[in-house]
């Protein structure tokens, strides 16, 4: 064997072994549950549901069990991801990696308080900027004023930063996982990539029939709660790129000298 071919095979598999090292932790998937969620009554402005076994979407056309329309609801999640970011830092190193996609995980719940509403259809996840607002302490039996509320949703919600994660639709299932995979806008990445507290919205789409009631972080079983599954990629390190593209010009060089070699050899 010629020192050409030694040197042939020894570039390939460091090339291989580098592509390799880096695809072993190519991906990892970190679940986040939420540190505080919230629901809120168009018909109760003033009310607070922070501490309620369950949160609900619901639009302008559902009802509840006894045929009433108990207005609109929306929902309010908020997850502490410092933890996310330093695992992801401890696998693939800081500012070595990027998040590839973000997937909310909710579990429907047959609702037990005629506050709620059922129904299919539409409703929108954004993302909010806004993270002091209060869980609060109320429930459907025992409403609380010492939290977020839909009176203040005006001074939360802003449509300069706020961004769209998705529109989703809800078949009427009262039980089950449902995974919404939500959108990767720049604001939300940004927050998450920092490590900061991050705050979802949920809000029926205009004139929907929606009403979907699924568990919260008060429900009795954490497996059931919101979960977040936010999942990084590793970067492929500069060096590594740059030995395995060195690693080809070599090669194709080699080969362009013994190619031309034997048209010498043939002429």
């Amino acid at each position: 064997m010629g020192w050409r071919e030694v040197v042939r095979r020894w570039i390939v598999v460091l090339g291989l072994g580098l592509w390799c090292a880096n695809a072993a932790v190519a991906q990892i998937v970190i679940t986040n549950t939420p540190t505080a969620d919230a629901f809120v009554r168009s018909l109760a402005p003033t009310n607070n549901y922070g501490a309620a076994g369950a949160l609900s979407v619901s639009g302008s056309i559902a009802v509840n069990t006894n045929g009433q329309q108990e207005g609109l609801l929306d929902s309010f999640l908020q997850f502490n991801v410092s933890n996310t970011v330093a695992s992801f830092n401890g696998a693939f190193g800081a500012g070595e990696w990027a998040i590839s996609s973000v997937t909310l995980a909710l579990t429907a719940t047959s609702p037990n308080n005629a506050v709620f509403n059922y129904g299919s259809g539409s409703f929108a996840v954004r993302w909010i900027g806004d993270n002091v607002w209060q869980e609060g302490t109320g429930t459907p039996n025992s409403p609380a004023t010492n939290g977020i509320s839909y009176a203040q949703e005006p001074s939360i919600l802003n449509s300069n930063v706020d961004e769209s994660l998705g529109t989703f639709n809800y078949n009427g299932a009262t039980s089950g996982q449902m995974s919404l995979s939500l959108g990767l806008a720049g604001g939300f990445i940004s927050q998450i990539s920092t490590g900061n507290l991050v705050s979802l919205y949920m809000t029926a789409t205009p004139g929907s029939s929606v009403g979907f009631t699924f568990n919260s972080r008060h429900f009795t079983s954490s497996s059931a709660w919101p979960m977040l599954d936010i999942t990084a990629v590793a970067i492929p390190e500069p060096t590594t790129a740059g030995l395995i593209g060195l690693s080809c010009l070599i090669l194709t060089a080699m080969g362009r000298r013994r190619r031309n070699r034997a048209d010498d050899a043939t002429s």
